[in-house]
Order: structure tokens, then C-alpha cells, then sequence
């Protein structure tokens, strides 16, 4: 049993304390911060846990099984976090509408961060106690191969969110767009219209097809030849959409 460093205690007990390994004061010490403040040092190849303000001796299997939980309580979050991204990229695919799906990926992003940086740390620390404790490599290279897959997942998940996020953006902006395309096609064919029914709406004499039996009949049989001229160039305009497929449909008609 050691004694707890009085500077050590105070260091400790600071708020602003993250997860580190380094020599302080002459000893070893790996420090977690999660839910609870985790302490454990190493000293002359024996590994001590902090309990109650003493450091008690320990063994590198109960280091390894502390370890193993934090990962595992990680692994729980990275579920849930690619749990809540499958759903949202279901929805969006289907053609769905996330509400206030900005927002939400927002926060989602920065759950996912926080979680990130604790795992950074984490593995910064392990690297060190690995590279300075090697007699515990053997027992803890799997737990450090598993921190890296973890921190890679982590990494993965945010990349989803941006691809999502970018994804969603450039729906919005193509139905804003084709919105904006159908109304200068409707302003641009009902142009016409309005200066010819304005036109002949006057109040004045000598108008065309004024006595003409047969001058309404004119007049609609030429808005008539307008809207379908514009019907005609709306549909010649229109270009062919992408289909990624294509090139497969291509192939299987050359068979």
C-alpha cells in the first residue's frame, strides 16, 4: 500500500483533469476521467489502484478488465450512435424527410466528438504505458488493437454524419431548384398571354378581329399555339436525368 502524494491529490482533484499517463512526482500514474476518476499506478513492476485516498495493490488482470469495461461501455454508445445514422440514412434514401434534421445532426455530431476526443486520450495514455511498461505488452496488445478499431469506427460514424448532412443539402437544393425552373417556365409561357389578353382588353377602337364574327375564336386559337409552343420547349429543354444503373441496363440489352 503507497501513501497518496499530497501535490498529487490536489492534481487530482482538479476540474479540468482528462485522461493522461506520465511520471509525476517520482511515480507512474494512469489517470481516466469518464463517469468516475479511475487512478492506478506502476511502480518497481506492480501496479497499485487508488482507493480511498491510498493506492492498493493490484494486478495488470484487474487493469486489463477496467480497461475492457470502458471499451465495452464505448462499444454500447458506437451501437446506438450507428443505430440512430442507419435510421436516419433509411429514411433519407426512401426519399423521407428528417425534421429538423440540421439541428439534430448537430448535436449528434458533437455526442459523437466528445466521444472521440475521450477515446484520442485514451489511446495517447495507453501508448505511453505500453511504451514505458513493456513486460505488460503481452497482456495488453489486444485491449490496444481494440482501442484503435474503436477510435476508427468513431471516425467513421462522423464521416457518415458529414456525407448525410452534404447528401441532404443537395436534395434541398435540387427540389429548390426544379422549383425555381418550373416557375420561369410557367412565368415565361404565361408572359405572352398576359400582354395579349392585356392588349386586347383595351378599351379602345380599331382593335384586331374587332368585327370579325370569328376574332375570339382567333384569339384563343392563338393562346392555344402559344402554350403549346411552350409546352413543347419545356419538354425540349429538359435534360435526361443520371442513372447510375444505366451502364448495367446497357449490358444486359447487348446480351
Amino acid at each position: 500500500m503507497l501513501e497518496l502524494h499530497e501535490n498529487l491529490k490536489k492534481i487530482l482533484q482538479a476540474k479540468n483533469l482528462e485522461t493522461f499517463y506520465s511520471e509525476i512526482y517520482g511515480q507512474k500514474i494512469f489517470v481516466y476521467v469518464g463517469l468516475n476518476l479511475e487512478t492506478w499506478l506502476f511502480n518497481d513492476e506492480k501496479i497499485y489502484k487508488l482507493q480511498n485516498e491510498e493506492f492498493k495493490l493490484s494486478s495488470i488482470e484487474e487493469f486489463s478488465n477496467f480497461i475492457k469495461s470502458i471499451l465495452e461501455d464505448f462499444k454500447v454508445q458506437n451501437t446506438h450512435f450507428q443505430n440512430l445514422l442507419e435510421h436516419k440514412e433509411g429514411i433519407i434514401l426512401k426519399g423521407g424527410f428528417v425534421k429538423n434534421f440540421y439541428k439534430k445532426s448537430f448535436v449528434l455530431r458533437q455526442k459523437i466528438n466528445k466521444n472521440l476526443k475521450q477515446i484520442n486520450l485514451l489511446s495517447e495514455a495507453f501508448n505511453l504505458l505500453l511504451s514505458e511498461q513493456a513486460q505488460y505488452k503481452k497482456h495488453l496488445k489486444i485491449l490496444n488493437l481494440s482501442i484503435s478499431i474503436l477510435n476508427k469506427n468513431t471516425k467513421e460514424h462522423l464521416t457518415r454524419i458529414d456525407t448525410l448532412y452534404t447528401l441532404t443539402s443537395a436534395i434541398k437544393n435540387e427540389k429548390m431548384n426544379k422549383s425555381i425552373y418550373l416557375l420561369s417556365i410557367l412565368s415565361s409561357i404565361f408572359l405572352p398571354l398576359n400582354l395579349i389578353v392585356g392588349f386586347f382588353g383595351m378599351n379602345t377602337n380599331n382593335l384586331f378581329f374587332k368585327d370579325s364574327p370569328y376574332g375570339t375564336l382567333y384569339i384563343f386559337s392563338l393562346i392555344c399555339c402559344i402554350l403549346i409552343v411552350g409546352f413543347i420547349f419545356y419538354h425540349s429543354k429538359k435534360t435526361k436525368e443520371f442513372d447510375l444503373d444505366e451502364g448495367k441496363k446497357a449490358k444486359k440489352q447487348t446480351k
